[in-house]
């Protein structure tokens, strides 16, 4: 026995044994397939026949590309992928990238599905493999190995079953007997978040349902929402213990009021935290978000303030209005018709940012809109599903409808591009029939038929104002001159040091860096009404026994919290979309489809006319013989009437038989498709493989 033979029989005998070993040991039983390849690798190296050692070898060849496949299916390389669809609807988008890229605390995902139940809705049959496929692409990717799948099949009265039930997974009955469990638990530390069910009706907003729920899950602490408003939220409503959607915006986040002078707030808010010293800045990495409804009379230390907050990557969330009612509310009117006379100014904007990102926006003009306005009251908008112009953004998703009152428009200023250097998306438009009212025509005691009347009479338009809008990108400042409170201070001590000694001065404080460009990727929101979260226009309350029930009156109240979701699950969040749907009619097909029912349809047009006029012609017939109270038809009458029914007959017959033509010439077009497609591929490495055994044989004549 040679040397490579003796190696050969000692690498079988002990690939032999640790494959022995693996069945009864825990440890190795995931090796144990691995070690009887090797064994049966090694074993074809032993025979002196050269067909047995051919057969070992072929056999061996194909276990080890089938199981050298399953372990690099396994790892990251086994999850890249060439997407060659259309839209990228199988490749991940950067801000998922971005979020796995970033995790610091470990994920598990416990991914319930069963899979062998009889019966199973073939949308569900579709969609689990989507799933299973992203999930894995997620845990592949995860930065440092931190996101764990679970992959479970809860079989009826096992403890997979009851884990899943534990988790709060739902079941959805497929036959009598059966259920299907098809969704997932996400969790890190002490943290969970459950998706009950995978719904294919959901299938292209999978992505966002997922990343959403990991980035919750890694986020320790409740977020904190600062909030800049000249009403006082925590007050008044229809319950006199606050706005209603402040209640719930309190319910669900850390909500910092900021008031009109946001740094002057900043330190009792830093010290409630226990955040330490508070900076001369907002900082996103504590606020999140910065909500701002109805900032009216807001000045410009208030703007920079958030003009910096942009810069820093923050986003901000602007509530603005031209004619706001419950500003009206808070004071008391002078006399009817005419504006309230102290309270809260019923107008709101924000003039520096607007100014230096080209936003137009008029306080003093409210937008009238023939299509969403309501005939009762033009004041009052629903914008529907035809002024969401941005579908696919999931802040809508599952929005029926938003109710705007007495709303402003944006539109890019003096016709140039709104937002220069930044990303725009236009959430919801108005329609071209609109037009502008003041808001003393909006206030009179006959508004409604003054404003019916301006619908009327307004001019055509070509240009559509934005209701809602997301500006995104690295922002400019709209202080090139600094900070303005600056100026109010040098301009103070100045004052004061007249008189007095020169060499007097106080020590200053350090100033923070004032950023001129963006530092981070900012969003502002801006929505032109502030009112839409008021009470009985985004929520209602009514008490049912001892308890308080809080119902959302329109969408507007989940349109919002579908945008603070957004940006404090995760900055990459913002702005995200709902995917295309996978599985999209076939379009070439329908295509052609229609080239040739145009084609039969002319000819079956020609065919119903010529029906349609001997019809005409016997209803003619009868219609005379009626009039001149002739009941009685000759022969000549008879032989009219019968040719007609003739006509008709053959014409019917004629369509039936182009109808069947079509039908036929649409059935052979599938098959040839669907041919076509089957063959494309075996017909390639046929001849491929006859140029190979070509090009082979004349290189052997050539020797």
């Amino acid at each position: 026995m040679n040397v490579s033979k003796a190696l050969a029989s000692g690498i079988t005998g002990i690939g032999s044994l640790f494959f022995v070993l693996s069945l009864f040991t825990p440890s190795l039983s995931p090796f144990s397939w691995y070690f009887a390849i090797g064994t049966f690798i090694a074993l074809s190296f032993i025979p002196n026949g050269r067909l047995i050692r051919v057969g070992f070898a072929v056999v061996a060849l194909a276990a080890t590309v089938f199981f050298l496949t399953e372990f690099i299916s396994k790892t990251d390389l086994g999850n890249k992928s060439i997407d060659l669809t259309e839209d990228d609807r199988y490749t991940l988008t950067d801000g998922t990238k971005a979020i796995l890229k970033e995790l610091s605390e470990p994920i598990t995902i416990n991914y319930y599905v069963t899979r062998d139940v009889d019966g199973t809705p073939s949308a569900f049959k579709r969609h689990i493999p989507r799933v299973d496929s992203f999930l894995r692409q997620i845990e592949g990717l995860a930065a440092n190995g931190l996101v764990t799948l679970n992959l479970i099949d809860p079989e009826p009265n096992t403890d997979e079953e009851d884990a899943a039930l534990l988790d709060q997974v739902q079941q959805v009955p497929v036959t009598q007997d059966d259920n299907l469990i098809f969704g997932a638990s996400i969790n890190s530390l002490d943290k969970k978040t459950v998706i009950p069910l995978f719904d294919p009706g959901q299938e292209t907003q999978l992505e966002f349902q997922i990343m959403s729920a990991i980035a919750e899950v890694s986020q320790r602490d409740l977020p904190v929402v600062g909030l800049i408003s000249a009403h006082n939220l925590a007050t008044g409503g229809q319950t006199n213990r606050g706005w209603l959607f402040y209640q719930l915006l309190q319910r669900s986040y850390d909500v910092a009021n900021l008031g009109m002078t946001p740094l002057d707030s900043l330190e009792s808010e830093y010290e409630n935290r226990k955040w330490g010293d508070a900076p001369d800045f907002v900082d996103p990495e504590k606020i999140k978000v910065i909500l701002v409804i109805h900032p009216a009379g807001i000045t410009p230390e208030a703007e920079f303030v958030l003009d910096q907050y942009l810069l820093r990557g923050g986003t901000v969330i602007a509530c603005v209005d031209p004619n706001s009612f419950m500003a009206q509310q808070s004071g008391q009117p002078q006399f009817p018709g005419m504006p309230p006379q102290g309270g809260t100014p019923p107008s709101s904007s924000l003039p520096k940012l607007f100014e230096k990102h080209n936003i137009s926006f008029d306080e003093s003009q409210v937008i009238i809109d023939r299509e969403f306005a309501q005939q009762n009251n033009p004041r009052i908008l629903i914008l529907n599903d035809e002024a969401m112009t941005a579908k696919d953004d999931i802040s809508l998703s599952k929005i029926q409808n938003i109710a705007f009152v007495m709303a402003g428009g944006f539109t890019a200023a003096e016709g140039k591009t709104m937002g220069p250097g930044l990303e725009v998306t236009k959430l919801v438009e108005s329609s071209y029939k609109y037009t502008f009212v003041d808001g003393f025509t909006v206030n009179s005691p006959n508004a409604s038929e003054q404003l019916r009347f301006a619908l009327g009479s307004r001019r055509g338009g070509d240009q559509k104002q934005a209701y809602v809008a997301l500006l995104s990108g690295n922002f400019e400042t709209a202080f090139p001159d600094g900070d303005p409170s600056k100026e109010k201070d040098e301009n103070t001590e100045e004052n004061e040091s007249d008189g007095e000694d020169s060499d007097e001065k106080t020590e200053e404080k350090d100033s923070p860096e004032v950023l001129t460009n963006g530092k981070e990727k900012g969003n502002l929101y801006i929505i032109s009404d502030s009112d839409f979260l008021a009470d009985r226009i985004a929520y209602s309350s009514r008490r049912l026994f001892n308890t308080e029930m809080v119902e959302p009156v329109t969408g507007n109240g989940p349109f919002m919290f579908n945008i603070l979701d957004q940006a404090i699950g995760s900055k990459h969040l913002i702005g995200a979309r709902a995917r295309a749907e996978v599985y999209r009619p076939f379009t070439v097909l329908k295509g052609m489809e229609a080239e040739f029912e145009e084609a039969r349809g002319v000819e079956v047009e020609k065919l119903r006319k010529k029906r349609d006029n001997a019809q005409a012609e016997i209803q003619r017939i009868t219609s005379e013989l009626a009039k001149n109270n002739n009941s009685q038809r000759n022969n000549k009458i008879r032989s009219q009437i019968a040719d007609y029914n003739k006509e008709i007959v053959d014409a019917n017959q004629e369509i039936r038989e182009k109808q069947k033509s079509y039908q036929a010439d649409v059935d052979f077009l599938k098959a040839t498709i669907f041919w076509r497609n089957i063959l494309y591929v075996p017909l390639g490495v046929i001849i491929i493989g006859l140029g190979v055994f070509t090009w082979r044989k004349k290189q052997t004549k050539a020797r």
